[in-house]
């Protein structure tokens, strides 16, 4: 390997494992938004938290990264159950909770910065060298090297997504969930019980940002303005890789990540976000083409 193409293949293997992380990020937003229909900005901010409390309990209590998960995967169930279940008490409509999801994550940048201060925080200085120190690739390339954070980022990533897709495609619920998105009426006819389940996959979605912020945590500096860094990425992986489709937001997400990373070998680095928001352009705009396309094949062949 040259110089030129080692350093291009460490970008495309640090972005993409970076973007692992943003594809566990944007699991819960885009099974919220795709099943239940709701643009839950907050599950940002949900993340942040997550990664707050894990900074906490670690520095204060000294607990395990990965312990912290038995006190925060069930408190942000709890908390995604409380916000579905206002969402249903007030009768809110798509607009409405995406005003309130957004108010939320504009004030949970304050709550942040008054409980935890708005400087940076880092936990990597405490972690054994086990979470800090580097791996290199086995042969044939062992030019290349990891971070072993960035493996747990890509194992929970894997983890998630995997058990979120296969428990919407195979399981008895997840059909329940799909025939609820098609129709909430029609399905609750059959009987599906609609609110419980709303309030379940609210849950879990909220469950996830927790795991999130442990790798966030563990994986860089905290600040609260964070989720405002991570919110282009999310949201375009999140509708590029469909809404409701668990793999496909962590595809895009990996995808959109090696992209800007190789992006920044050759053009200024601050200009990598405008790549994200381009190719989303040039996908919306590829839209009607691609339909018009398939539209004149299928009549060519039924024809």
């Amino acid at each position: 390997m040259s110089v030129s193409s080692l350093a291009l293949a460490q970008t495309l293997l640090n972005g993409a494992l970076l973007g692992c992380l943003f594809g566990s990020i944007a699991l819960g937003l885009s099974v919220k938004w795709g099943h239940l229909g709701v643009a839950d900005f907050f599950h940002l901010s949900l993340t942040l938290l997550g990664a707050y409390l894990t900074y906490s309990l670690v520095t204060e209590l000294l607990w395990d990264p990965f312990l912290t998960l038995a006190v925060t995967v069930p408190a942000f169930f709890a908390v995604g159950v409380g916000v579905q279940w206002l969402f249903h008490l007030i009768d809110a409509q798509p607009f409405t909770t995406l005003l309130i999801t957004f108010a939320l994550f504009i004030v949970t940048e304050s709550v942040v910065s008054m409980i935890w201060s708005p400087d940076l925080l880092n936990l990597r200085p405490l972690l054994s060298d086990g979470f800090t120190t580097s791996i290199r690739l086995p042969e044939p390339l062992p030019q290349l090297a990891v971070q072993p954070i960035d493996l747990v980022a890509l194992v929970c990533a894997a983890l998630m997504v995997g058990l979120a897709a296969y428990t919407l495609r195979s399981t008895r619920a997840g059909r329940a969930v799909q025939a609820m998105r098609q129709d909430a009426a029609i399905a609750e006819t059959l009987g599906v019980r609609v609110l419980p389940l709303t309030l379940a996959v609210s849950g879990l979605a909220a469950a996830t940002a927790a795991v999130a912020g442990m790798v966030v945590s563990l994986r860089m500096p905290l600040t609260p303005t964070l989720p405002l860094q991570w919110i282009g990425i999310v949201v375009v992986a999140t509708m590029l890789g469909g809404l409701g489709r668990p793999l496909g937001a962590l595809v895009a997400a990996v995808v959109l990540m090696m992209i800007q990373n190789a992006w920044s070998l050759w053009f200024p680095p601050q200009w990598a976000p405008a790549v994200t928001f381009g190719v989303l352009f040039l996908f919306l705009a590829l839209q009607p083409l691609t339909r018009i396309a398939r539209e004149r094949f299928t009549s060519g062949r039924t024809a």
